[in-house]
């Protein structure tokens, strides 16, 4: 009886006033399956199978221990909070972007999502030697994806041919053109395993196809010695960590078709769908897709899309995590809705067309303020930077108030790579944080209303607070969660249209410098290397001291005439070394170059090469 009370006052408090059974909006049949009411009570108080599915998902969602898809009870969230879990979320393995962008091998790794367009490196599906070249297969992408745009090896930007001989280099950028080999797989259906790894390996067969997956089968082989730090900076093989595009398969209601996309709506509603398994509504997708689409200008006078999400999200992360990456990315208020399904409004300002008052409330509290360390003077966010080599950079200041010492908040958003998204969420993180009004309280029914009762069935992200006694202004939510099965407790923040409005000529600041300097791999040369003649054969090379002392001595020396050069080294600090091991009478060829491990090296000095004759 009580929960056939309660459907009726929700009926008689709202604007879900009594209509015939076939026009119940779905709120109504979800509502009474939250509560539990049974069908045959249902349709006494004039709920009819017309509405069965949303009584379905009411059920659902009434009968969940967890009663949110989001975390414990959490079924909305927006920024204020989403700001809260960036800062507090727990420190997970996962690495930050700019140091994946290598090729390592460990026993356990967890499959990676890539959305839109990023720079990556990735694990190793398989490493070995053979040949005089060395084997392995990065992985991108536990997905098919769109394809590379840019392919890096260690950090030069390199070119391909399309040589298909699997024996044959088909990198053709200097100086390491002719020494190795990129052989890309995008995981599309059909893949089959490389012809040049089976053939070097019995152990690898047609079954080794890395199905479902992208990456790319390389090959690097050993150079000549004096050639083999230019060729392989890092000592060792390059790490492919190209420029890609990412997952293709983003369904778009608009025009009915599956493809690349980096649309913040696009990848939100494919995130819930793939990896949460759960439902949207495409009619709502693709309205926020079209926001996300809206042209902005930025600071130089050009235009960009509004909302795009591009980079990498992990399986080693919690799915709280994923979604406070993605939502606050894009300034998304994410919820669930009075269907079941999960929708989303992307940051913008709405009108709100719901007032509240202090009868809506089992308890409010109302605060005015903010203080602490919760209130930042700047916000500063950490992006990824496409002409910082695609690295993370941090965006230029908002700066909300003046101070000698300011709060300064920098939250990391590895999703965003354009600087004016990034300087727009600067001033919602700013805005939100030091908010006017903080608002906390506990509602009942009125819960399902924000959560369903908005145009279109959206929830309401904002609403309007008159307590009758002056106070008169508008709230964005900043979480619902359902602590029973009419019970709702509320946080929200007091906001105005002018913290989402932006005019980039203005308010966004200019962007980091990044320099770029022009290094050929070559390192100045020793000077005054002389030689000498000592008893018992042994010859005595000699050079000045550096003035900074950072750079190894490679020695190089042969019979005059002969084919191969024989090597040894010096310490920085050396100014000298002592070569034996000659022929009586032998005219011995001499040279010395400066050599740094992940630099390269100097010339030879002197050119021609010194000529000693042994004693």
């Amino acid at each position: 009886m009580r929960r056939s009370l309660l459907i009726a006052a929700l009926l008689g408090s709202t604007m879900l006033t009594p209509e015939p059974a076939e026009a119940q909006p779905p709120v109504v049949g979800f509502v009474a399956g939250a509560l539990g009411v049974g069908a045959g009570a249902a349709a006494t108080i004039g709920i009819a199978t017309a509405t069965g599915t949303a009584f379905a998902a009411g059920a659902a969602f009434g009968g969940s221990l967890l009663g949110g898809f989001l975390v414990k009870t959490v079924v909305a969230v927006g920024l204020s909070k989403l700001a809260q879990k960036l800062q507090s979320r727990p420190e997970v393995s996962q690495l930050p972007p700019s140091a994946r962008m290598v090729n390592f091998a460990q026993p356990k790794v967890y499959a990676e999502t890539v959305y839109g367009i990023t720079r990556k490196g990735g694990p190793l599906g398989f490493t070995g030697f053979k040949n005089s070249r060395r084997y392995y297969v990065p992985i991108l992408a536990a997905h098919p994806i769109n394809g590379i745009v840019q392919h890096w090896l260690d950090e030069r930007i390199v070119a391909l041919n399309g040589n298909t001989n699997q024996n044959s280099s088909n990198v053709t950028t200097s100086p390491i053109s002719g020494h190795g080999r990129v052989d890309v797989f995008t995981g599309d259906p059909g893949q089959t395993a490389n012809p040049g790894l089976v053939s070097a390996f019995s152990e690898i067969t047609s079954a080794h196809d890395f199905a479902g997956l992208a990456g790319a089968y390389l090959w690097a082989k050993r150079p000549p010695q004096e050639n083999f730090t230019n060729i392989y900076p890092s000592g060792r093989q390059w790490a492919w960590a190209p420029v890609l595009e990412g997952k293709k398969d983003l369904y778009d209601p608009r025009d009915d078709t599956t493809k690349y996309e980096n649309n913040a709506a696009l990848v939100l509603a494919n995130w819930i769908t793939d990896k949460l398994g759960r439902e949207v509504d495409w009619d709502e997708v693709s309205i926020e897709s079209d926001v996300a689409d809206e042209l902005v200008t930025i600071k130089d006078g050009g235009v960009q899309p509004r909302w795009t999400l591009n980079g990498t999200i992990s399986d080693e992360q919690e799915f709280e995590e994923q979604r406070a990456l993605l939502a606050a990315s894009c300034d998304a208020f994410i919820y669930e809705r009075t269907d079941g399904k999960v929708g989303f409004t992307l940051g913008r300002w709405i009108e709100p067309t719901i007032t509240l008052t202090p009868d809506d409330f089992d308890s409010l509290e109302i605060t005015e303020g903010q203080w602490g360390g919760g209130a930042p003077d700047e916000v500063a966010v950490t992006y990824m930077e496409p002409i910082n080599n695609w690295r993370e950079a941090p965006s230029g200041t908002w700066i909300e108030e003046e101070v000698a010492k300011p709060i300064r908040d920098e939250p990391s958003l590895p999703l965003v790579n354009s600087h004016n998204q990034a300087a727009r969420l600067n001033k919602r993180f700013a805005k939100a944080k030091r908010a006017k009004y903080q608002l906390r309280g506990q509602i009942g029914l009125m819960g399902y209303e924000l959560l369903g009762g908005g145009e279109n069935g959206k929830a309401h992200r904002f609403f309007r607070v008159n307590d009758g006694e002056g106070l008169d202004a508008v709230f964005e939510v900043g979480e619902i969660a359902k602590e029973g099965i009419a019970t709702f407790t509320l946080e929200a923040r007091s906001a105005e249209e002018s913290d989402f409005a932006f005019d980039a000529a203005t308010e966004e600041p200019d962007r980091p410098e990044y320099g770029e300097v022009e290094n050929d791999g070559t390192l100045p040369t020793p000077s005054n290397v002389q030689g000498a003649a000592l008893a018992a054969s042994v010859i005595a090379v000699t050079w000045d001291a550096q003035a900074d002392p950072i750079y190894d001595f490679e020695v190089r020396y042969r019979v005059t005439g002969a084919a191969e050069w024989k090597r040894d080294f010096a310490a920085p600090t050396a100014t000298s070394i002592a070569l034996s091991g000659f022929m009586t009478g032998e005219t011995i060829e001499i040279q010395v170059r400066h050599t740094k491990l992940g630099i390269g090296s100097s010339d030879w000095e002197p050119d021609p090469a010194l000529e000693v004759t042994t004693l």
